[in-house]
């Protein structure tokens, strides 16, 4: 005849194998952090098989102020001389060129009053958001992208690409670029810290911010940034 304490006892273990993988998710979980913090971005694989990137914050991100922007596009060549040795505004991890005469939605039946050159006049540069889940990182079927030991930067390992174009596809604002002469990635990389399109910029509508000021000018309310957060985008 079984006792109350056998009827409790399936209860019991239960509880127990609970609070066991409880503990042993939260240990991948807090181990996830601390090695992407040290590592800059870990894979960590759940009980049930699926592997989830844990991404190291950025120290911050580079904000393009559209009100100021005269449309030089010195910080494209500044950027692109000093990363690729050569000036490029394709291939530049800032994009000024590519919306100066119409703005990011490119031509529209109300073209004139809408952003760029040939409308308002209001010059939209977008730039890399060092998102903290990176879709372009995600996206990378090699594990090209990962975060910068120093700066927490999402980076293209040139050695490990193969210049596929997932990446570029799975960035909502189209930033990491594929280089057709090289056929490698490239996105921004903060410069190790002193990004030289902010210093190259002459009526200072560069700025690099760091993450907490930087994330709330790109996706709050209040954003300044001509390139604000789009539909289903986040930080």
């Amino acid at each position: 005849m079984g006792t109350t304490n056998d009827a409790a006892r399936p209860e019991n273990e239960a509880k127990t194998q609970s609070r066991r993988d409880f503990l042993k998710i939260t240990g991948a979980g807090l181990a996830g952090a601390f090695a992407a913090a040290a590592l800059g971005c870990v894979s960590v694989e759940t009980r049930d098989g699926r592997k989830v990137k844990a991404w190291r914050t950025s120290t911050g991100a580079i904000v393009h102020d559209p009100n100021l922007c005269v449309g030089c596009r010195r910080c494209e060549t500044a950027c692109t001389i000093r990363n690729d040795g050569k000036a490029s505004a394709y291939v530049s991890r800032i994009k000024v060129s590519r919306n100066l005469n119409y703005g990011p939605e490119g031509v529209t039946a109300a073209y004139a009053v809408a952003d760029g050159q040939l409308g308002n006049f209001r010059l939209v540069g977008e730039t890399c958001r060092q998102c903290s889940h990176p879709a372009c990182g995600d996206a990378c079927p090699v594990g090209a992208i990962t975060a910068d030991k120093k700066t927490g930067a999402r980076v293209v390992d040139a050695r490990r690409c193969v210049g596929c174009g997932a990446c570029a596809d799975a960035c909502p604002w189209g930033i990491a670029t594929v280089d057709p002469e090289t056929r490698k990635s490239t996105k921004c990389l903060l410069c190790d810290g002193d990004p030289n399109c902010t210093k190259n910029c002459p009526t200072g509508a560069i700025a690099f911010y760091p993450w907490e000021e930087a994330e709330a000018l790109l996706f709050g309310s209040d954003a300044n940034s001509g390139a604000s957060a789009v539909s289903g985008a986040t930080a």
